[in-house]
């Protein structure tokens, strides 16, 4: 048995390596040289090309390389019966709840105003921008690290997730009935859902049109979550001021999108959160073991509600 790395959009000489040195006695076969696809019964995959899977008779299981699944989840081409897995790293919380923080503080302060100043040699001050109130879409482990790290920060806010939970230091609302009371007077809007059929194109035109004023949307969850031409419209009718987007439906984001050259639009390239190597290492090992032993495999994704 061999583990198949089919990783699409990145180098695989340190994950490869450290595979090797974590279980010597297994053939790493990294895309798209697999030269012995019928010994594969465990694959590492992230954006994996189309019809891959009829190449891998012997699968038994794939794991995602990152904690976001839906790419194989919403995959037709996947055979039935296979387990699939993420990765869970707890230290993605931490830098996914500073990314938001620094974000909403370089909108405030009007950096991007000040680096297009900057650009055209041109001195002028500019009065911060106010707001205080922010509203996370998405209050599990990640989307609570950013509200208790925006909370100590001196913002208020407002939770929302999908079944009913509580916390101490934020205000919380569930289900679809309470979300236009979490949203009411966001200054903020930062989404940390994953993608599920519940909540794809969550984030559309009448959720921002729930929003008293216009404000600022953050997506650090998934792309597919956001229904793009409904976030140019709401930012053409001043519904929303602007986005700072770090994911997209499809990535890397395409050259002719006109998210690049909107104004009102910050784009970074997938780097909220960047998962530990060696988690990931330790992670993948630990599975290829399970399975090969015939044991329960850690971090098993629910594909009924998609992670």
């Amino acid at each position: 048995m061999s583990i198949a790395l089919v990783i699409t959009d990145r180098k695989l000489t340190t994950l490869s390596t450290g595979l090797k040195k974590r279980l010597p006695n297994v053939d790493i076969q990294c895309w798209p040289n697999i030269v012995a696809p019928e010994q594969v019964k465990f694959v590492v995959a992230w954006q994996q090309p189309k019809n891959i899977w009829q190449n891998f008779p012997q699968l038994k299981a794939i794991s995602s390389l990152g904690a976001g699944c839906d790419g194989l989840i919403n995959d037709v081409d996947l055979p039935e019966n296979i387990a699939i897995t993420r990765i869970v790293d707890h230290g993605l919380a931490e830098q996914m709840a500073e990314y938001v923080l620094g974000s909403i503080i370089a909108i405030k302060r009007r950096f991007n105003c000040y680096f297009k100043q900057q650009q055209a040699q041109l001195w002028q001050p500019l009065a911060q921008l106010c707001g205080k109130k922010v509203t996370v879409l998405g209050i599990g482990e990640i989307g609570n690290k950013v509200a208790t790290t925006l909370v100590a920060c001196g913002y208020e806010v407002s939770g929302w997730s999908r079944s009913k939970k509580q916390h101490d230091l934020y205000s919380t609302f569930h289900g679809q009935e309470q979300l236009a009371q979490a949203l009411k007077n966001a200054d903020f809007v930062v989404s940390t859902l994953p993608l599920t059929t519940d909540t794809k194109y969550l984030l559309n035109l009448e959720l921002f049109k729930l929003i008293d004023n216009p404000a600022w949307l953050i997506n650090v969850g998934r792309g597919g979550v956001l229904h793009n031409e409904d976030l140019l419209t709401a930012l053409t009718n001043n519904q929303l001021q602007g986005a700072v987007l770090d994911v997209f439906s499809s990535e890397p984001l395409a050259k002719e999108h006109p998210f690049w050259q909107h104004e009102n639009i910050i784009i970074t390239p997938h780097i909220s959160a960047i998962t530990d190597q060696q988690t990931v290492i330790e992670q993948i090992a630990e599975n290829y073991l399970a399975l090969q032993s015939n044991k329960p495999l850690i971090n098993l994704v629910n594909c009924q509600i998609g992670y």
